[in-house]
């Protein structure tokens, strides 16, 4: 397999502080890799890294993956006042009817997200990143807010996306995804 990402002894400091210290690992295409670890031990910023918003020179990277990366963080970037179908009105893209049904959220996308719960939320900003066309799909604390339901609609959509040649790296403290490799991050400052 491709190897799209690999790091030697990487290391991570905010403020004088270490996040993270000497972790190595590989990801390779057509695979899904979880990043887990508690609160404040670097999981988002491993992600950050991983798609170039953080430099690091320990992170070898195949050039091709940054035009072929779809990124959700702990925001769900969107805004409040809009619509779910203005939101994606901004990005020039529209809903994809087909996976807003399996989500359960196509009847929403007339609302404005500030009337939404927060799992609500969560799935549309989910659905922009799942439906992106992009083959390596990085996501911070996917299934936070979700139901059970949800979970498991995300994780067979995770498992389709995989078979089809795509490639997840996924941080989560939750339920562990079937069939991934683990990159265990230590325990970092709170």
């Amino acid at each position: 397999m491709t190897v799209l990402f690999s790091a030697n002894s990487l290391s991570h400091t905010i403020d004088g502080n270490d996040i993270f210290t000497d972790i190595s690992f590989e990801v390779q295409a057509g695979t899904i890799t979880e990043i887990r670890g508690g609160n404040g031990s670097g999981k988002s910023s491993l992600l950050k890294i991983l798609c170039g918003l953080i430099k690091s020179n320990s992170l070898n990277t195949q050039q091709v993956v940054f035009g072929d990366i779809s990124y959700l963080g702990h925001s769900n970037a969107m805004v409040e006042e809009l619509s779910f179908r203005q939101n994606f009105a901004l990005d020039g893209i529209s809903i994809d009817k087909a996976l807003a049904q399996r989500l359960n959220i196509f009847r929403l996308r007339n609302q404005k997200l500030n009337n939404l719960s927060y799992g609500e939320k969560r799935k549309i900003a989910l659905q922009r990143t799942l439906q992106s066309g992009k083959n390596i799909w990085i996501l911070d604390e996917p299934y936070a807010g979700l139901d059970d339901l949800s979970v498991a609609t995300l994780e067979s959509i995770f498992t389709e996306h995989v078979k089809e040649g795509g490639t997840m790296v996924v941080a989560n403290h939750q339920q562990i995804i079937s069939s991934s490799n683990v990159i265990s991050m230590e325990k970092g400052y709170d």
